[in-house]
């Protein structure tokens, strides 16, 4: 662990997938652990299914694998938000591993996610918390409800990753090319789900697996789709296209 502070004022200035809350403050009503809706548990799979329900319904779906694709993306990019922002703003992250998590759903957007209690550590070890302590269950409680690949999840959180950095960049805190070539943004069990390419405005990420987004009513290719990353590499990105609420 280390004494670094992370500045959360300053991380939800970036946008909402970055804002996270410290459980010290208090005064939080509404809020719910994370764990009891990964634990596999009677009442968090009930929970779990009306979650991923309620977001095929709001995506115009019957196709629940494609409500779970969106949820997980979603959920995975406010984590690698709030991890790359960190990194960047603070040189330390927040264990985000979902025993220290408490969730709070909102009428739009992603839900508030709260540390309770905030605590922090170097890059490295907060990606593995976060992988391997929240990521990992939460794919797994999915894959519990839904038949939806491993690969096409892991897919989503290399995408996920890569949008945070685009956003960091975007909002000045780095040039993308840096970004990308850090060693914290280049997790080694992402990489075969994804590459950064060199295109004529900058990098452009490009993923292996599809979403699934594209099969939605009026849906399109996404930016880093994996049928659109040769014409990329070629002539530069697709217009990305925005995936909608989806934690």
């Amino acid at each position: 662990m280390t004494s670094a502070r992370i500045p959360l004022a300053e991380l939800a200035r970036l946008g909402s997938y970055f804002a996270l809350r410290d459980g010290a403050t208090g005064g939080e009503a509404g809020f719910e652990p994370v764990a009891g809706l990964l634990d596999g548990s009677e009442e968090s799979e009930v929970r779990l299914r009306a979650r991923i329900d309620d977001i095929a319904a709001r995506l115009g779906t019957t196709q629940r694998w494609i409500g779970a694709s969106i949820m997980f993306q979603g959920w995975a990019a406010h984590l690698t938000s709030i991890y790359t922002g960190s990194v960047v703003l603070a040189g330390a992250v927040p264990d985000l591993s979902a025993a220290r998590l408490q969730y709070r759903r909102t009428p739009d957007g992603p839900v508030d996610l709260l540390a309770a209690p905030l605590t922090v550590t170097d890059p490295g070890s907060g990606w593995r918390l976060l992988a391997g302590g929240h990521i990992d269950p939460l794919a797994n409680a999915i894959r519990r409800q839904v038949r939806i690949g491993r690969h096409l999840l892991l897919g989503n959180l290399g995408s996920a990753l890569a949008g945070s950095l685009i956003v960091l960049a975007q909002a000045g805190h780095g040039r993308l090319d840096e970004l990308t070539a850090a060693a914290w943004a280049q997790p080694a069990e992402l990489r075969r789900y994804g590459q950064w390419l060199t295109a004529r405005d900058g990098p452009h990420y490009a993923r292996t697996t599809c979403c699934g987004y594209m099969q939605l009513p009026g849906g399109r290719r996404c930016g880093d789709c994996a049928l659109s990353w040769r014409r990329a590499a070629a002539t530069g990105p697709p217009q990305n296209q925005a995936r909608g609420d989806a934690s």
